[in-house]
């Protein structure tokens, strides 16, 4: 593709639209047809367009949920177009409501810091971080006075907030809907007025907040950017949304064999989403793929499994997690390496699986002996059982510790 540099001219503008408006999802044909014509007079301009996509710090990982649109931006840059990757560490303050059924937990500047540490470093591992911008929306929601707030709010009606699907049915359920979340969409919407963009990227729950974006460019003189809406990635339930805070997601920093266990967990009938948002196999591939899933479901898992590792970690990692797999979960063998934890004299497996990681909490590593899912050398443990040196702990499908 060419990529545009002083005295040369982007790709044609019909070889850009082909590859930027596939997989784009609106959910209504009309608006569709608007959005590509309003891209195709942008692209017919032939200069770099500023196209954005903003994440919010709510939790350490992306997921691969946000690669979606990340691969989306990914193919703006890589048409020459100029990306900007926003963490929305002031919108994070609020916490987006659009596909929320109830009230999001507010999180505390401290809290947002930590979470946001490695975001671009993680989003790098899909967008070309030297042709990157990082910015976030505190630069300039933090500046706003009380006014500013005010004059913003002026241009929204409290009827437009609840024609919102999920405002709707909290207000006809009765729930509480609080001001601070309306807020949530202009906030989003001024990023849009001031990054001055040409298009922004986002999932097909953000329309709401993004055509906001569009009134408040307008209302301000600019000319309202185009939004680019891609279907949002289900979690290993294969039902809802992948999101770390429901634990049903895969991390762009999980480890090889986690990540390759994960994808082995998914439901056969999500297989082929993964492959067509999650991954950059080719789009040529995807029928004999669809063929595969129909044919050898495990063998298409695998492949899939495979993909998403190599993708982040490389073929030989990949290789190694699905060695790992099958001989730990498949022949139920334990692995040739695993961690090794020096027990202190007294402790108790459940305090051991806390302190090394297997467990978040106590509450946790209760639910775990519940389930009969810690064993120690290939039989079921007692929750109260002694850690006893050259033990091997098996914790779940994927996790083993030997103690020492």
């Amino acid at each position: 593709m060419t990529t545009a540099k002083a005295g040369r001219s982007m790709a044609p503008v019909e070889e850009q639209i082909a590859v930027l408006m596939s997989g784009v999802d609106y959910g209504d044909a009309l608006l569709r047809r608007q959005m590509e014509g309003e891209l195709r007079g942008l692209l017919e301009e032939d200069r770099p367009l500023r196209v954005y996509l903003g994440v919010d710090p709510t939790a350490t990982s992306l997921t691969l949920g946000h690669t979606v649109p990340l691969r989306k931006l990914r193919q703006f840059q890589e048409l020459g177009h100029h990306a900007i990757f926003l963490i929305g560490d002031y919108t994070a303050l609020i916490g987006d409501p659009s596909d929320k059924n109830k009230l999001r937990p507010m999180l505390s500047p401290e809290d947002i810091a930590a979470n946001e540490a490695t975001y671009f470093e993680q989003a790098a591992r899909i967008l070309d971080p030297g042709r990157t911008e990082l910015r976030h929306n505190s630069e300039w929601l933090g500046r706003l006075q009380f006014p500013d707030v005010i004059a913003l709010m002026a241009k929204f009606t409290a009827a437009e907030m609840l024609r919102r699907d999920n405002f709707r049915k909290r207000f006809d359920d009765g729930d509480a809907i609080y001001l601070h979340e309306f807020l949530y969409a202009l906030m989003q919407g001024y990023d849009a007025y001031a990054l001055q963009c040409d298009a922004q990227v986002g999932g097909t729950e953000q329309l709401f907040n993004l055509m906001a974006g569009r009134k408040i460019q307008q209302d301000a003189g600019q000319r309202p950017h185009v939004p680019i809406t891609l279907p949002i990635l289900v979690g290993l339930d294969g039902k809802e949304r992948m999101s770390k805070s429901k634990g049903n997601h895969i991390g762009v920093d999980d480890p090889p064999s986690e990540q390759y266990g994960k994808a082995m967990s998914l439901p056969d009938g999500v297989l082929m989403d993964f492959f067509v948002l999650a991954t950059n196999v080719p789009r040529g591939e995807l029928p004999e793929i669809e063929h595969e899933i129909e044919r050898h479901p495990m063998e298409a898992k695998k492949r899939l499994a495979r993909t998403i590792v190599t993708e982040f970690h490389g073929e030989a990692a990949a290789l190694g997690a699905q060695d790992a797999f099958e001989r730990t979960v498949q022949r139920r063998e334990a692995p040739r390496e695993m961690p090794v934890y020096r027990a202190a004299a007294g402790q108790t497996l459940l305090d051991v699986l806390v302190a090394a990681g297997a467990a978040a909490s106590k509450r946790e590593a209760r639910r775990l002996f519940e389930q009969r899912a810690v064993l120690v050398d290939g039989e079921v443990a007692a929750v109260d059982a002694p850690a006893e040196a050259g033990s091997t702990v098996q914790v779940g499908k994927r996790r083993w510790l030997r103690l020492a």
